[in-house]
C-alpha cells in the first residue's frame, strides 16, 4: 500500500509512457511540440529553465468570464503571447478551450477572406473600445476588431449556455434529467421490486418468519461466538507468527461480517416497517409519509441550524431517502406477488405474467449490461451546450448564419489542437486541461483518502503519474475530442467528488443515491494503463461501472474504465500540473467562489505540491491585501458613492521554491473589488451582495452580470501588467 502500481508499456500497444517517466518522454515531446511555435527558445533545456505558465480556475461560467477578462489584458499588454503553458480546470477550461478552438486553424469570415488568430494583434476576444477610432487606420485593420466583437457578443449574449434558445429550453435540461433517471431506476429498481416481492413470497411461506431478519440474527450469533473464542484464546499468552496472522484475519473479515450482518438486518426491517406504516395509514400516502419526514427533518434545520450540523444533515436525509426507496420497492413486490397471483388465474394471466416479468428483469438486464451510461447520463446534454457557446462556428458567425448547432467542434478532436508548425501560423499556449480521476476504492491509502488524482487531457497525452500517459492520438481509438475533454474538466455534480478531495458528495449514502438517480455529469473513460483493442472497442455501462459507483466500491486505478470528474475535485486552480513541469513564472487567476475570502483552493494547492512534488509556495505580501473593506476619504466619508468595501488590490505575488533549488514566481490573481472600477460595476454590487463570489450554481448569467465580471477581470489584469514591482520577464 506505500506506492501505487507502476503500469509498463507492455500492457497496451503504441505510445504510452510510465509515471516514472514523465520528465525524459512526456515533458521532453511538449517541449518539442512548444519549440515549433515561431519565436520560442531552441535550446530546450534553457526553454526548460523558463517556462511561463497561465492558469484558469475553476468556478463555471463566473470563473470564466472573470478569466476572459484578464486575458483581454494580457492580450492587450503583449503578455499573453509569453506564455508557453495554458492550464485549465473546470470553468477555466471553458474559455480557455474557446481560445484553443478558435487558435488552432485559420477560418474565413463574411467576405471569403481567410483570418488567422492569435495571442498578440489578432486576439480572437477584442474589447469594444479597442477599435480604432482614427481615420487614417486601414478598413482592414477596422474590419479585425469588427470580428472580433462579434465573437465577444455571441459570448455576451448567449451565457445562459445551459438554456440556449432554438427549442433548448429548461424543459428540455428537465427532460434529460428524468430520462436518465427513469432508465437508471428501471435497471437497478425493476430487479429491486422483483427482490423484494421474492422477499414478501417468503414471509408468506413461512408463515410470517422473515428469513432474511433471521439470517443476520444467524450472522450476528456466529459474530458473538467467534468473539467469546478469541476471549478464551486470549487468557493464553501467544506471540506467535500464527497468532498474528490469525489476528489480521479477523481484523479484516469482523468488519466485512459486521456490514453484511447490518445490511441483511436493513432489509430484513423493511417487510416489519412496510407492516406498521400501513397500520398506521394506507398504503397510497406511505411514500409521500416518508418524504414528509425528510421534509420534517430539513424544515427544522432551517429554524434552528444548530439542531443538526450541515455535514449531517445531508447524509441522514439521503439515507433516510433511501431506506424510502426500499419501502416503497417493497410495496411494489407485494403488489407485483398479488397481481401475478391474481393473473394466473385468468385466461390470459400466463402472457401478461411473462411481459411483467420481461419489463422488470429481461428488459432492465438488457439496458444494463448494452447501454453507454456516458451517452444517457447528463454529462452529454452539459457538454453539448458548453461547446455550442465556447466554441462556435466562427464562419457561420462571421456569415450572420444560424448557430443553434457547432457541428465543426462536435468532431474536433483534442490531438488535433495546438499543432505549431504542423499547421501554418497557429500559434498560442501549449493547453493541460485537467480532470479528477475518482480513486476512493483505491488500496493505495493515500490516492483513497483524498479520493481523485489529477488527469489530465492535452493534444499530446492523456492520464496520469499513477496510470501512466497515453498518446491522445490513439488514447479511446483517438476519440477524445475537445468538447468532451472540457465537459469532463467541468463535471462538477458527480457521485463520489467533492471540491478538494472534501465534502458532501463523498458520503456513501449521498453518493449512492445520486448514481442511482443518474444525477452525475462525471464519465467513465479507458484506463490508459489498460490500453487494448478489447477495452477500446467496448462501452461501460451499469453492470460493470455503474454499480462501483452506485456503492462506490472498486472505483480506483486499476480497471479497465477510470471515472473522470471535475478537476475542481482534485486541485481547483490548474497549477498543479505547470509545478510538475517546473515552470519558472506563473500567472493563476482564481475565479472561484470564496465569499468569506478563507483561499481554500489556495490552501489546498500549496499543500498537494508540498507533499507530492517538495515545492513550496511562499507569498510575498499578505492575502489581506486582497480582503475588501470599507475604505474612507480624509474626511471620514466612505471613498465611493455606492458604500462598497474594497481590497488594496486585486492580485498579490509570491516565490515558488522547487525541490531543486530553483525558484519561480507566481502571480495570483482573485476575484475582488477594488478601487477606480466602472461605475457600473458598483452598481452591480449594490444591486448584488455576493458578487464577485456568487453562487457557481448559477451558471444562467445575463449580460449585466457577464459584463461585471469580464470586466472586473480586465481591469485587475491592466493592474497586474502595469506593476514593475512583479519584476515577471515580460
Amino acid at each position: 500500500m506505500g506506492k501505487p502500481e507502476q503500469h509498463d508499456s507492455a500492457n497496451g500497444p503504441g505510445d504510452y509512457i510510465r509515471g516514472d517517466e514523465f520528465d525524459e518522454k512526456l515533458l521532453q515531446a511538449e517541449l518539442e511540440r512548444i519549440q515549433q511555435r515561431a519565436g520560442v527558445e531552441q535550446d530546450v533545456e534553457r526553454l526548460k529553465r523558463n517556462l511561463f505558465g497561465l492558469a484558469f480556475s475553476g468556478g463555471g461560467i463566473r470563473s470564466a468570464t472573470f478569466s476572459l477578462g484578464v486575458m483581454q489584458a494580457l492580450a492587450e499588454k503583449g503578455w499573453l503571447k509569453q506564455f508557453h503553458y495554458l492550464s485549465t480546470v473546470s470553468g477555466g477550461g471553458y474559455i480557455g478551450s474557446s481560445l484553443t478552438w478558435l487558435l488552432h486553424r485559420s477560418w474565413r469570415d463574411g467576405s471569403g477572406k481567410q483570418l488567422q488568430f492569435d495571442v498578440d494583434q489578432h486576439f480572437p476576444y477584442a474589447r469594444f473600445n479597442d477599435q480604432p477610432k482614427a481615420p487614417d487606420k486601414a478598413a482592414a485593420e477596422r474590419d479585425k476588431y469588427d470580428r472580433a466583437k462579434r465573437l465577444l457578443r455571441y459570448l455576451r449574449q448567449h451565457s445562459k449556455y445551459l438554456t440556449p434558445g432554438h427549442g433548448i429550453s429548461m424543459a428540455s435540461l428537465l427532460a434529460v434529467i428524468l430520462r436518465g433517471a427513469f432508465l437508471s431506476l428501471l435497471v437497478f429498481g425493476g430487479p429491486l421490486v422483483v427482490l423484494m416481492g421474492a422477499l414478501s413470497l417468503l414471509c408468506l411461506l413461512y408463515n410470517g418468519i422473515n428469513p432474511v431478519l433471521w439470517g443476520s440474527g444467524l450472522l450476528l450469533a456466529a459474530m458473538l461466538l467467534i468473539n467469546i473464542y478469541f476471549g478464551i484464546r486470549s487468557g493464553k499468552k501467544r506471540d506467535s507468527a500464527a497468532a498474528y496472522d490469525l489476528r489480521r484475519r479477523y481484523d479484516k473479515y469482523a468488519g466485512k461480517l459486521l456490514w453484511l450482518t447490518g445490511l441483511l438486518a436493513v432489509l430484513g426491517t423493511v417487510p416489519l416497517a412496510t407492516h406498521y406504516l400501513e397500520l398506521q395509514t394506507s398504503s397510497s400516502v406511505t411514500a409521500a409519509g416518508i418524504a414528509s419526514s425528510i421534509y420534517a427533518i430539513m424544515k427544522s434545520q432551517s429554524k434552528d441550524t444548530g439542531k443538526i450540523p450541515l455535514g449531517l444533515l445531508g447524509p441522514l436525509a439521503a439515507t433516510l431517502f433511501i431506506y424510502g426507496i426500499l419501502l416503497v420497492s417493497y410495496l411494489g413486490g407485494v403488489a407485483l406477488a398479488c397481481s401475478l397471483a391474481d393473473w394466473m388465474q385468468a385466461p390470459v394471466g400466463v402472457p401478461v405474467a411473462l411481459l411483467v416479468t420481461l419489463f422488470l428483469v429481461v428488459v432492465p438486464a438488457w439496458l444494463g449490461w448494452y447501454a453507454n451510461i456516458n451517452h444517457i447520463s447528463i454529462h452529454r446534454y452539459y457538454r453539448d451546450r458548453l461547446m455550442e457557446l465556447f466554441l462556435p462556428d466562427i464562419e457561420a458567425l462571421f456569415q450572420n448564419g444560424p448557430l443553434d448547432r457547432a457541428d465543426l467542434a462536435n468532431g474536433a478532436m483534442l490531438s488535433d489542437m495546438c499543432r505549431f508548425g504542423a499547421v501554418p501560423d497557429v500559434d498560442g499556449p501549449y493547453h493541460i486541461i485537467n480532470s479528477n480521476m475518482v480513486t476512493k476504492g483505491s488500496s493505495y491509502m493515500k490516492l483513497s483518502a483524498r479520493g481523485g488524482d489529477n488527469f489530465i487531457f492535452s493534444p499530446l497525452y492523456c492520464g496520469n503519474a499513477v496510470t501512466g500517459w497515453r498518446g491522445t492520438a490513439e488514447y479511446m481509438a483517438g476519440m477524445i475530442s475537445l468538447p468532451t475533454a472540457m465537459a469532463i474538466s467541468g463535471a462538477a455534480a458527480d457521485p463520489h467528488g467533492a471540491p478538494g478531495g472534501e465534502g458532501l458528495l463523498r458520503n456513501v449514502s449521498v453518493g449512492l443515491l445520486m448514481a442511482l438517480f443518474n444525477v452525475r455529469l462525471g464519465y467513465w473513460a479507458v484506463n490508459p494503463a489498460r490500453f487494448d483493442r478489447q477495452c477500446r472497442d467496448c462501452s461501460p455501462n451499469w453492470f460493470m461501472q455503474g454499480w462501483r459507483e452506485l456503492t462506490g466500491s472498486r472505483m480506483d486505478e486499476k480497471g479497465p474504465f477510470v471515472h473522470l470528474a471535475d478537476g475542481g475535485h482534485f486541485e481547483n486552480l490548474a497549477v498543479y500540473e505547470l509545478i510538475r513541469r517546473r515552470v519558472k513564472t506563473i500567472v493563476v487567476c482564481d475565479g472561484g467562489a470564496d465569499a468569506d475570502y478563507s483561499f481554500s483552493d489556495f490552501s489546498n494547492l500549496v499543500e498537494k505540491v508540498r507533499v507530492d512534488f517538495g515545492v513550496d509556495i511562499i507569498m510575498d505580501s499578505s492575502f489581506l491585501k486582497m480582503c475588501p473593506k470599507p475604505r474612507f476619504d480624509e474626511h471620514g466619508n466612505l471613498a465611493n458613492p455606492y458604500a462598497v468595501a474594497t481590497a488594496e488590490q486585486g492580485y498579490i505575488k509570491g516565490n515558488i521554491r522547487y525541490d531543486d533549488g530553483s525558484i519561480g514566481t507566481l502571480v495570483y490573481i482573485k476575484t475582488t473589488m477594488i478601487e477606480g472600477l466602472p461605475k457600473d460595476i458598483y452598481g452591480y454590487k449594490s444591486g448584488h451582495a455576493d458578487f464577485p463570489d456568487e453562487t457557481t450554481a448559477d451558471q444562467f448569467f445575463d449580460e449585466k452580470q457577464f459584463e461585471a465580471y469580464r470586466e472586473l477581470g480586465y481591469r485587475i489584469g491592466l493592474r497586474v501588467t502595469e506593476d514593475k514591482g512583479l519584476e515577471v520577464p515580460f
